[in-house]
């Protein structure tokens, strides 16, 4: 296949793969809501997918590294999760909710962040293709979606999200299916020793476990920001607003991700990147208006770019060739899934009680916990020209 056609293909399936998720996350405090679940059961329901993805990424990541590959699994999940999200639209109680979370994200976790690695596979053999670059079309897909969706919502209800979410994982798997590259059947399989050989690496589990502590206070905005917009006057619409707001922000830094990884260390971007956290959340915690609400997530144009780029980065670095998509869905499961977890039942637990400007100044704390060990590794890893040594 020509460079032109895997670009084109690898394009449309980040922007259709990211729209997908716009249908899904960013709505689904108002789905819980609309079901009657509480902040305790919504905050229950959320830590049960960080829960069931701490799992499923892991156990994905290893079959696609030692039996099969990433294209094919990907293209299964994203099959079966155009036809589960259909529980959605059925469920109308606390028990069947929490069984289609249960099956959605199962195999839904892992689909994005084999993707990532999918996409380095593709880059090391076709350079022209970068990763900051094509992650950048993602952002665009979530972000045009979330602004449609956020006005749909508020005319037809949250059903209408599974639709479009089923349609777009569908023509995503399409595209996908299109993508062959050289060498996909010769891949060097990896035994268990070496995945366990990468969880004694202090490099690697520092660096996870500074990922999961900032998770928690990330897990617990994307669950909750809708609270914080309710309590400062916005509504349903407000939201498509905020996530249109924030992807569309990402865009420059995606773009110039890979020319900012080569000029400056790695870890000193996301180091940059938690600090910039702790100023937003600490910013969203005495917002007065929901439209200082909206303002202060254009930061997310510089921090979550900056932090995804460079954990991606590190761990592309220090981990193996042959156990990348297990190296990535390690970092997704125990860093992003844990952390999550976390910050959703725990940030459905003080909503109960206290009021989104709390639990705002709780994630600010967090974030600010989440620096020791990347300032850690920092000094004690010789770094030159951007890279880990």
């Amino acid at each position: 296949m020509k460079f032109n056609r895997i670009k084109r293909n690898l394009i449309l399936h980040y922007f259709l793969g990211y729209g997908s998720l716009a249908c899904y996350f960013p709505f689904l405090a108002v789905y819980f809501k609309s079901r009657g679940l509480t902040y305790i059961e919504s905050g229950m329901a959320f830590s049960l997918s960080s829960l069931v993805s701490i799992v499923a990424q892991p156990f994905w990541g290893y079959i696609t590294d030692r039996y099969l590959n990433k294209r094919l699994v990907i293209l299964i999940n994203m099959l079966v999760c155009s036809v589960i999200i259909y529980l959605y639209i059925f469920a109308n109680s606390f028990a069947p909710v929490m069984i289609g979370v249960f099956l959605l994200i199962f195999f839904q976790s892992s689909i994005m962040s084999i993707s990532d690695a999918f996409c380095y596979e593709i880059s090391d053999k076709m350079p022209q293709i970068n990763y900051g670059q094509i992650r950048l079309v993602g952002s665009i897909g979530f972000a045009v979606l979330s602004l449609v969706l956020g006005v749909l919502v508020q005319q037809f209800g949250i059903n209408i999200n599974f639709y479009i979410y089923s349609a777009l994982f569908i023509l995503a798997a399409i595209f996908l299916s299109d993508i062959h590259i050289a060498g996909e059947s010769n891949i060097k399989r990896p035994a268990a020793s070496d995945i366990l050989q990468v969880l004694k690496d202090y490099k690697f589990i520092l660096f996870v476990a500074s990922v999961m502590i900032l998770n928690i206070s990330l897990g617990a905005h994307s669950s909750y920001i809708v609270s914080l917009i309710e309590a400062t006057g916005g509504n349903v619409a407000n939201l498509g607003i905020v996530w249109f707001a924030q992807a569309i922000a990402e865009l420059p830094i995606f773009y110039l991700g890979t020319r900012l990884l080569k000029k400056f260390n790695v870890l000193n971007l996301y180091i940059a990147a938690v600090i910039l956290y702790i100023l937003r959340m600490f910013l969203s915690s005495i917002s007065p208006s929901h439209y200082m609400v909206i303002g202060i997530q254009l930061m997310q144009g510089i921090t979550y770019p900056l932090y995804l780029v460079a954990a991606m980065e590190y761990v592309n670095i220090i981990v193996p060739d042959k156990i990348r998509a297990s190296g990535i869905t390690l970092l997704s499961s125990l860093g992003f899934g844990l952390g999550a977890l976390i910050g959703n039942f725990g940030g459905g637990y003080i909503l109960q009680y206290r009021d989104p400007f709390f639990l705002y100044s709780i994630m600010t704390l967090i974030c600010c916990t989440a620096l020791a060990p990347a300032l850690f590794l920092r000094f004690k890893t010789k770094a030159a020209n951007g890279c880990i040594k």
